[in-house]
């Protein structure tokens, strides 16, 4: 299963294991289910990465922008959410997965990890996929990241930042926390 959805302690952890086509439909389902959680981990595997630019690459250029669309309805949804929202980011997560940690209201990145930026620009009347890669120590400088730690410890790191978040919640997502 591509996305699964484990809750413990009020913390809901959304995990995206693997890229499909059924993954933006299939969060976009929990939301309702973890709105009533503390907060909410969105937990992105390592596996998101290569296969996903590939199945981008494949798209024709009318089903990239409904694909986009789609992306930023679930991005939206997922940062409006009533609760404190913390992805954790594991290896090099990049297209949907990195679209919709930036829904969230912090992240957590591996440090053995990066983040792919996709774009698509126009060349003497085509269209080229470019992609970029952003390191952990880049994201953490630059505020894409607001923590970066080792790949074992992310999901503890994200649930404990969830955790923290919930406890000094005054209110609808009032949890800002600036790295250490």
């Amino acid at each position: 299963m591509a996305v699964s959805l484990d809750v413990s302690g009020g913390i809901a952890v959304v995990r995206i294991d693997e890229p499909s086509d059924t993954v933006l439909p299939d969060v976009r389902a929990l939301l309702p289910l973890v709105a009533g959680a503390g907060a909410v981990v969105l937990m992105v595997g390592s596996s998101s990465a290569a296969s996903g630019i590939k199945r981008l690459v494949r798209r024709s250029a009318a089903e990239r922008e409904a694909l986009a669309a789609s992306v930023r309805r679930v991005r939206d949804e997922l940062a409006d959410l009533p609760v404190p929202v913390v992805a954790a980011i594991d290896g090099n997560a990049s297209g949907e997965a990195v679209e919709l940690a930036m829904g969230c209201d912090l992240r957590v990145l591996a440090s053995d990890g990066g983040l792919g930026r996709v774009t698509c620009d126009r060349v003497s009347g085509g269209q080229v996929l470019v992609a970029r890669r952003v390191t952990a120590e880049e994201a953490l400088r630059t505020g894409l990241v607001d923590r970066v730690v080792p790949s074992a410890s992310l999901l503890r790191a994200a649930v404990e930042l969830a955790n923290e978040c919930k406890s000094t919640q005054a209110g609808r997502k009032s949890c800002r926390i600036v790295a250490p």
